[in-house]
């Protein structure tokens, strides 16, 4: 499987957000400069991540992302879900079915297995990225 380098970009901007020198809000453009990156990407990144609820936004002067929930409230699982979404790994197109139109009740056997085993992979990849928090990763740069 291979994640967006949305997923990258949200991680950063989580980390910004969480550095404990912080003391206000940081803007976009701000972030996007800090990762050198365009900012109007990075507003529909940081736009995902608020409305998952990651980040909130103020206005006007002074205003910008911070957190909106404490570091060991976040998981890793949490920014993927919110940057890549809930689709399944493995998301059949058909081939199989054309190309063996003539068998298909081995094909059904087939295939229901492969998505059974693509399904509790990724349900075991989602149950781990929930035991990492922000907060574990921020324990594990400092003292690591």
């Amino acid at each position: 499987m291979k994640l967006s380098g949305a997923v990258e970009q949200a991680c950063c901007i989580m980390a910004l957000l969480a550095d404990p020198k912080r003391t206000a809000p940081i803007t976009n453009d701000a972030l996007a400069e800090k990762m050198a990156v365009s900012p109007t990407y990075l507003k529909k990144i940081s736009r995902k991540l608020v409305v998952a609820q990651l980040i909130t936004s103020a206005q006007g002067a002074g205003g910008g992302f911070i957190l909106a929930r404490e570091m060991n409230q976040v998981t890793l699982h949490d920014v993927v879900l919110a940057i890549e979404g809930e689709a399944p790994f493995f998301q059949p197109q058909g081939i199989i079915e054309r190309v063996f139109a003539t068998r298909r009740r081995q094909v059904e056997i087939g295939m229901n297995m492969v998505e059974r085993v693509f399904s509790e992979a990724q349900q075991k990849w989602s149950d781990y990225l929930k035991t990492v928090t922000l907060e574990d990763i921020a324990k594990e740069v400092m003292h690591g």
